[in-house]
């Protein structure tokens, strides 16, 4: 619409910096109210909820731009937009990838939690076992509680990846661990 209307937005060179901004304040929004060092502490439940709001904010922004484009091109009216979108959109991609990961992250902690809740406590007649477990899933987020780098400049992706790839490493631990814990515990 202001591209449109507007006789000062009209044109690439003046409407790049106002979508530039636009696409900052959502990203700067994302990365207040997802914040790792206290985010991984809610109930997986609020989690999942807060990352999936952030991913579909972030989505809806490019998609946005993108229906607009599409309109505008359709119409033949106007001048096409001749906009960077990796300027507009690298930043806002990435922390997408990065909630969705989040996303996952609760999703894992939900499952831990279920699979090693009371009932298998009362079943196995090994809470300690279980408590044992517990911590270790409880113990996962603290790596990421502790993140020394600010996980939404993509300057530190590799530093993200590995903290990533010790997440999933340490998944794999506890599954075996669990899967181990389970063989022995139903051994008739």
């Amino acid at each position: 619409m202001v591209w449109i209307i507007s006789r000062h937005y009209n044109r690439d060179e003046r409407l790049v910096p106002l979508m530039e901004r636009i696409a900052w304040e959502i990203s700067e929004h994302v990365a207040r109210v997802i914040n790792i060092r206290a985010i991984l502490r809610e109930l997986p439940e609020s989690i999942k909820q807060r990352t999936g709001e952030a991913i579909t904010t972030l989505k809806t922004w490019k998609n946005s731009y993108l229906d607009v484009r599409a309109k505008i091109e359709a119409s033949g009216r106007d001048a096409r937009w001749e906009i960077d979108r990796r300027r507009l959109f690298e930043k806002t991609d990435y922390m997408s990838a990065i909630c969705q990961e989040l996303y996952n992250i609760a999703q894992v902690m939900e499952e831990f939690y279920n699979i090693f809740g009371p009932e298998l406590k009362a079943v196995t007649g090994e809470p300690e076992r279980i408590e044992e477990v517990l911590q270790r899933v409880d113990g996962l987020i603290e790596t990421f509680e502790q993140v020394k780098f600010d996980i939404w400049n993509i300057k530190n992706q590799t530093q993200w990846r590995q903290v990533m790839n010790w997440f999933t490493q340490e998944v794999l631990l506890i599954e075996s661990e669990a899967k181990h814990f389970n063989d022995d515990s139903f051994k008739t």
